[in-house]
């Protein structure tokens, strides 16, 4: 691991771009109703990372439940089916990238640019659905 080079503006570019807060700002206009709704957005990046980073794990521990469950599960009539081969060896990088912070930054887009954003009009009025970060 280097000592980042202080005098590089790019490096103070970079970190007050993790610095600083990203929040999901949440904007509903629908006639003369205007709701706008800002939340951060650390705890969704962190719960989908989470998410991500757990699914090999659980594919490495479904191989020690209980034959009945698997089969259980498994069936082709069932409706929602659950069929999962489990990897040979345990997926240690998984735990390693999760306590090493990979995919940090996960939801990140560029500035301005939204996640969802609808508009829907009629002769009278028209609806905006917008999501984005700030």
């Amino acid at each position: 691991m280097r000592l980042p080079r202080w005098d590089d503006p790019g490096y103070w570019e970079r970190y007050w771009d993790d610095l600083k807060p990203r929040f999901v700002l949440v904007r509903i206009e629908a006639g003369r109703v205007r709701l706008r709704w800002g939340v951060p957005l650390w705890p969704f990046e962190e719960t989908l990372r989470f998410g991500l980073l757990l699914l090999p794990w659980l594919a490495w521990v479904w191989q020690w439940a209980p034959r009945a469950w698997r089969e259980e599960l498994a069936r082709p009539e069932r409706r929602a089916r659950f069929v999962l081969e489990p990897p040979v060896r345990p997926p240690w990088t998984a735990l390693e990238a999760l306590l090493d912070g990979h995919g940090e930054g996960l939801l990140r887009l560029p500035s301005g640019e939204p996640f969802v954003q609808i508009e829907a009009s009629d002769r009278e009025e028209g609806v905006r659905i917008e999501i984005k970060q700030v």
